[in-house]
């Protein structure tokens, strides 16, 4: 069992949770994930997954950043599942497991990262952006970062100031206008790789995270262009150990004399995949 740091109500439908767990924490990569039991019965019976959002201390006043004793997570309230999980409080005590599934993989030299959001996507490529900080006060070279962020209205908007204090150019955009771009996060991305690329798409890539329709667009838009592009699904889980099958996705592999159809588990194959080899139903 694991202990709660704190549990905070970040807009009117999203929660941040920190959770000290040093043996997940020193463990966990960037698009890795949590399964966490949210009641103690067996009411709701199954885990619930959740992305990784940051590596961090008991208090954000401890700097041994090399050292990760907590993790934090970040949920949207949408169901019976996460209404409990927002009830918990500190100190109290919950059970999850951890690290699960792949992450994601940051190329050498990268010039330029950028990273597409929708909703509460941005939760773990926000562990990315800290990734990617690390790495920087390590190395001379500097990697531009350009994080495209979209909702449905501001409050569906997250995490613009974390990602900025990490060195991050933000562009927001809201299907309502309420905040940034009237519009989808999608059209700016295309945009913005028209108009607005700091060095070309060399050493370039670009890792996304949000609902199927905008991911599918993100790998349409990467695939026309050539430009790598990784992307982390969200799937029901029941197990989240590759076990039960029920979060299988199709996918396409390259393989000598032609290609492959075959089925991956988000939990454990992914939940980060090429874009390249997704097939979109």
């Amino acid at each position: 069992m694991s202990k709660i740091i704190f549990n905070q109500k970040i807009s009117s439908r999203y929660y941040r949770m920190r959770i000290f767990c040093p043996e997940i924490a020193s463990k966990a990569k960037p698009g890795q994930f949590v399964m966490i039991r949210v009641a103690q019965l067996l009411d709701p019976l199954l885990r619930r997954p959740f992305a990784i959002h940051r590596l961090c201390q008991e208090s954000d006043n401890y700097r041994r950043k090399n050292h990760p004793t907590c993790i934090e997570i970040l949920y949207q309230i949408v169901g019976k599942g996460t209404i409990m999980l927002s009830e918990k409080k500190r100190k109290e005590e919950i059970d999850l497991i951890g690290p699960l599934g792949n992450g994601f993989c940051l190329k050498q030299n990268l010039k330029t990262a950028i990273m597409v959001a929708g909703g509460i996507g941005v939760a773990p490529l926000f562990s990315l952006a800290q990734a990617l900080k690390i790495l920087e006060g390590k190395h001379t070279k500097r990697t531009h970062l350009i994080v495209f962020i979209g909702g449905e209205t501001k409050e569906d908007i997250l995490c613009i100031k974390e990602f900025k204090k990490v060195g991050a150019k933000v562009v927001v955009s809201t299907e309502d206008g309420s905040l940034g771009t009237k519009g989808i996060v999608t059209d700016l991305l295309v945009n913005f790789l028209a108009n607005s690329l700091p060095s070309g798409i060399s050493n370039l890539q670009l890792f996304a995270c949000g609902p199927s329709p905008m991911l599918r667009t993100v790998s349409e838009i990467t695939i026309s262009r050539d430009i790598p592009c990784q992307i982390s699904l969200e799937g029901r889980m029941a197990c989240g150990v590759g076990a039960c099958l029920g979060c299988s996705v199709s996918t396409v592999i390259n393989k000598l004399g032609g290609t492959e159809i075959l089925y991956q588990r988000v939990c454990k194959e992914g939940p980060v995949f090429d874009s390249t080899t997704i097939i979109w139903n």
